[in-house]
């Protein structure tokens, strides 16, 4: 089965929020009715217009998790080809403006310890970060 071809102009940017706290990061389920539903995921969403990626990625945290995060540093971006359209995922460092803050209780986001990563079922373009996060 060949890859679907896409256009430039068929390219979504994407930013997304690594929160650490305590060497665990927040992560989340995939809503039903959602790509990829069941899997989990990082806190983060399509870039606005007008928006820079980490006001995308600060404002896709609080929507996701209910939590405000101070956006640091761009830690990779990786593009990529999925069934559904072409990616450019923006992936940067943050952490929680009130350390001792929780996600919303419907938010269905948990911390979960670096090392536990690879352990679960993310969608195929995290794999490489994953694999970085947990060798820190």
């Amino acid at each position: 089965m060949s890859q679907p071809i896409h256009r430039a102009a068929d390219l979504t940017d994407v930013g997304i929020g690594l929160i650490r706290r305590d060497g665990d990061f927040l992560v989340r389920r995939r809503p039903e009715g959602t790509v990829y539903a069941g899997y989990w995921e990082f806190p983060g969403g399509k870039c606005e217009p007008g928006e820079t990626l980490a006001q995308t990625t600060a404002r896709e945290c609080q929507e996701e998790t209910g939590l405000e995060v101070v956006v640091g540093r761009l830690r990779r971006v990786i593009e990529h080809s999925y069934p559904h359209g072409l990616v450019r995922l923006f992936f940067f460092d943050c952490v929680p403006v009130d350390p001792a803050a929780e996600p919303a209780a419907d938010s269905g986001s948990c911390w979960i310890p670096a090392i536990q990563l690879l352990s679960l079922r993310f969608p195929e373009a995290n794999e490489p970060l994953l694999e970085e996060l947990t060798k820190e």
